[in-house]
């Protein structure tokens, strides 16, 4: 039996005013999608080797991914479904990655529609399992079109390949026994940022061994507490509890019996992190020992769709006449170009963000030295680089808007976090290289198309009531 082996992931913030073209996205297609020395540790990657190693005839569709941003535009969402079943008619079954949390121009919930166009092509009685991201937003549609659903068990996300090959082993089974598992599902009317769910940390720490607890029972395949993407406003979303099982009766138990258990600590969540409005977190973070201290711009984060370009918390920070400080990752095509004319040891007076979100900040006169220039290749491609020093604060500009997820990233341009009291970088949660390095780690609750309080944006599509944008929400896994 052939299978049709791809991966596509998106996730999409309603909120942010920066479309996702095409262009934003980096594909592969046939063969390549095979060399998983050159994927990396990523679910595709889990997906392949799993199921080579078991003798496996692949079909190889496609593997396409962008960095977080707004809607989709739909002539892109349709060239990745197309990209999907190009190659259909030559499987009997597929075993995918997608991320969850893709909205396109007219498709809200545009991975389910993926899957969905995927059981069309393939036929009723073909397999299919899906692989996710953790922060995605399973429908019915999903759970109807699919076989088996896992999703990863790690935020900070460290398992993609895991994650890649526990969906494959299902995909055997059903190869191997002839299985058609049930899927247990049960979303609830809770959304949170990932920021307030750290896998490491509590209470998500124990609602992640009672999903391997489930896991471990007889019968059961798989179980996937999916968090959902909270800056996405659909009518569809909240928090999935997803069981796969050899019985729908056992599937969907164990479903409402996860569920049950997060709703039963939703008032823990948003204590599991130190956070706080940007002036405290500033204030906190100059009075803490030792350093690196790492302060997140969580609300400016572009690993979920946010612009990179809203200068507020650094405002805050220049305000404060903060010593020895780095801002990582702001992105200002207009003030890279400055620095680039101007040369290193120059002085520039130009404007730092409020270009693209103009919704939460104007441009931010500064007046500074540059200190260095570079060519970088900080997410999937290149990128004109430059530090400018401003009121002691040096902060890391882009020509194009990248993720900064790695000390080595900086550490190439001769940037040394470790060396400076206080680093700021526009993410939610560190990634674990940073928190390695972290004495301190605080989230300022910041604005832009990700803040952390749900509360603070223009939810209008999203059903309610529905926590905590509705506090007295009421819910029983029935």
């Amino acid at each position: 039996m052939k299978i049709l082996v791809a991966s596509i992931g998106h996730e999409s913030n309603t909120f942010s005013p920066l479309p996702t073209r095409w262009a934003d996205f980096t594909v592969r297609r046939g063969d390549a999608l095979l060399d998983t020395a050159a994927l990396g540790d990523n679910a595709l990657a889990g997906i392949v080797d799993t199921l080579r190693g078991a003798g496996v005839e692949l079909v190889p569709a496609i593997h396409a991914s962008a960095l977080p941003g707004g809607l989709v535009q739909r002539d892109a969402y349709d060239r990745l479904r197309a990209g999907l079943l190009e190659r259909a008619a030559e499987a009997q079954g597929a075993c995918i990655f997608l991320h969850g949390a893709m909205v396109a121009e007219g498709v809200e919930t545009a991975d389910a529609s993926l899957v969905c166009a995927l059981r069309e092509a393939l036929g009723p009685g073909a397999p299919i399992a899906v692989a996710m991201d953790m922060h995605g937003n399973v429908t019915a549609d999903w759970v109807r079109c699919a076989d088996a659903i896992r999703a990863y068990h790690t935020a900070p996300h460290v398992d993609q390949s895991a994650t890649g090959a526990a969906a494959a082993r299902m995909m055997l089974r059903m190869l191997r026994e002839g299985l058609r598992p049930s899927i247990g599902f049960v979303k609830l009317p809770l959304m949170y940022p990932g920021e307030f769910a750290r896998t490491d940390s509590e209470p998500m720490g124990s609602i992640m061994r009672l999903v391997a607890e489930i896991e471990a029972l007889p019968g059961v395949l798989s179980a996937s507490l999916i968090k959902t993407h909270s800056w996405s406003d659909v009518y569809d979303k909240g928090i999935s509890a997803v069981v796969v099982a050899e019985g729908a009766a056992l599937a969907q138990a164990q479903a409402a019996r996860l569920a049950a258990a997060f709703w039963e600590r939703r008032y823990d969540f948003p204590k599991s992190v130190e956070a706080y409005p940007p002036d405290e977190a500033i204030a906190v973070a100059l009075g803490a020992a030792g350093q690196p201290v790492f302060l997140s711009d969580s609300g400016d984060n572009p690993t979920a769709g946010g612009t990179s370009d809203v200068p507020a918390l650094l405002g805050r920070l220049l305000a404060r006449r903060a010593p020895s400080a780095l801002v990582c990752g702001f992105w200002d095509a207009e003030a890279v170009r400055a620095c680039h004319a101007a040369g290193v040891g120059a002085m520039v007076q130009t404007t730092l963000g409020g270009k693209v979100d103009r919704a939460n900040g104007a441009p931010l006169p500064v007046t500074g030295t540059v200190r260095r220039l570079a060519e970088g290749d900080f997410y999937r491609g290149g990128s004109r680089l430059a530090v400018l020093r401003v009121s002691g604060v040096d902060v890391l500009l882009s020509e194009e808007r990248i993720a900064v997820t790695d000390p080595a990233q900086l550490r190439r341009l001769g940037l040394e976090p470790l060396e400076y009291k206080i680093v700021v970088m526009k993410q939610g949660y560190l990634f674990p290289e940073f928190e390695a390095l972290s004495v301190r780690s605080i989230l300022a609750l910041s604005p832009g198309a990700t803040h952390c309080d749900l509360t603070q944006l223009p939810f209008r599509r999203v059903r309610r009531p529905i926590y905590p944008l509705d506090a007295d929400t009421t819910w029983s896994p029935g």
